[in-house]
């Protein structure tokens, strides 16, 4: 099972980047998911995370496929409503993970080509306010449907790590967890030490 953080957009770029280098060593990917930043603010983050030598393998750019072409990161996560056959025809050295919150749309993402769905939100989160969490139910039904990696996101403790893994997902994803901590590395390492123990 991987560790996927998802940054919440709420960092400067030098505090963003303080922040990934400590958790790196505890995950397998982070989406950069920084809307409010401009492409150009996103490029130099990105490009400062590199001279950091922050694993590239490792940076997955939310919703920008020229953004991850032009820097040579081979990720995208799409939110909802972006056309995925089209962008797999203008960006073809790209794979696309799709963010989806039902079985209909996770279906509809793997027979676009997604390589990936995150499905959420599971548990009660703060950044999902007065929204009813989904829970596992539709999670269960999506991973024996579907042949691509299901990703969870939303809520997700390191508590849960074990009821997930029986779920069968590919992994979770974390955002306000760890990148509202003020100890984000320690919390990485407590999702960690979940999933590898």
């Amino acid at each position: 099972m991987k560790l996927i953080a998802v940054t919440n957009d709420r960092m400067s770029i030098d505090e963003l980047i303080q922040t990934l280098l400590a958790i790196e060593p505890y995950i397998d990917a982070v989406i950069l998911r920084e809307k409010s930043k401009t492409d150009t603010e996103i490029l130099k983050l990105i490009q400062k995370l590199k001279e950091v030598n922050f694993n590239v393998k490792k940076m997955i750019v939310h919703g920008k496929p020229t953004i991850a072409n032009t820097e040579q990161i081979d990720k995208v996560q799409l939110p909802g409503g972006l056309p995925l056959p089209d962008l797999m025809r203008q960006y073809p050295a790209l794979l696309f993970g799709k963010s989806v919150h039902s079985l209909e749309e996770a279906i509809v993402a793997e027979a676009d080509g997604a390589e990936s769905v995150l499905y959420g939100h599971l548990f009660k989160t703060n950044s999902k306010p007065g929204l009813q969490p989904r829970g596992t139910d539709d999670l269960r039904r999506i991973v024996s449907s579907l042949t691509i990696p299901v990703y969870a996101i939303g809520g997700i403790r390191p508590s849960h790590i074990e009821r997930l893994r029986e779920v069968g997902i590919a992994g979770v994803a974390i955002m306000s967890t760890i990148f509202e901590s003020e100890h984000p590395k320690n919390i990485a390492k407590e999702y960690y030490d979940a999933i590898h123990t």
